[in-house]
């Protein structure tokens, strides 16, 4: 499986209409290919929208993304409220080989790591060996690794009830022996927000 990771900057105050756009068709989008999550920041870069979607292959996407240039009902009308788009195509480790759907949280964390170049063995080695302790705390929903787009990303999502939740297992996680896994050495950057599930995300 890839994944297809989709972030939009709306208009502000847009992601309310967005969304319910979005959800007035979902139901035959994913008899296409299925969305995985649909998300609006909370905290951070505000005004975005993000969506993630499932597909066999690369060719399998090209070949759903074809299919949805002959339907009138696809994309919906969002248009006007998109200032930009960004897209990326997405793998996953043999630990969290599918996203975790159904109701886990909330609130969802994305954290974008940024890889030097070459490291990314060093990295998943690393995760492969302590996740399991770190989600005896709280649920990994999804890890991803970018193939297609920003190259060398590590995305990981981590679902909580609420922010008192988050702060919470995150005092805990620091207190584990190999929590953060040692990878901080192969690390450039680190990016964190705060993404909120809308009505019809399957990862809520």
């Amino acid at each position: 499986m890839i994944y297809e990771m989709r972030t939009y900057r709306l208009t502000v105050g847009g992601v309310a209409e967005f969304e319910e756009n979005f959800a007035k068709v979902i139901d035959k989008r994913n008899e296409l290919s299925p969305i995985m999550g649909f998300f609006h920041t909370e905290v951070g870069d505000l005004n975005r929208i993000r969506h993630i979607w499932q597909y066999e292959s690369l060719d399998h996407r090209a070949e759903v993304r074809a299919k949805t240039v002959s339907m009138d009902w696809w994309p919906p009308p969002n248009g006007h409220l998109i200032l930009e788009q960004e897209s990326a195509v997405l793998t996953t480790p043999p630990f969290r080989p599918e996203p975790r759907l159904g109701a886990y949280g909330s609130v969802y964390e994305f954290r974008t790591y940024t890889v030097q170049p070459g490291k990314t063995g060093e990295v998943l080695s690393r995760w492969s060996e302590h996740i399991a302790a770190r989600e005896e705390l709280s649920p990994l929903a999804a890890l991803f690794m970018t193939d297609v787009g920003p190259l060398n990303q590590w995305i990981h999502v981590w679902a909580y009830e609420d922010m008192n939740h988050r702060a919470e297992i995150r005092k805990k996680a620091h207190e584990l022996p190999n929590w953060p896994p040692g990878s901080r050495p192969f690390l450039d950057t680190q990016n964190s927000e705060i993404w909120v599930p809308a009505s019809f995300s399957p990862m809520h």
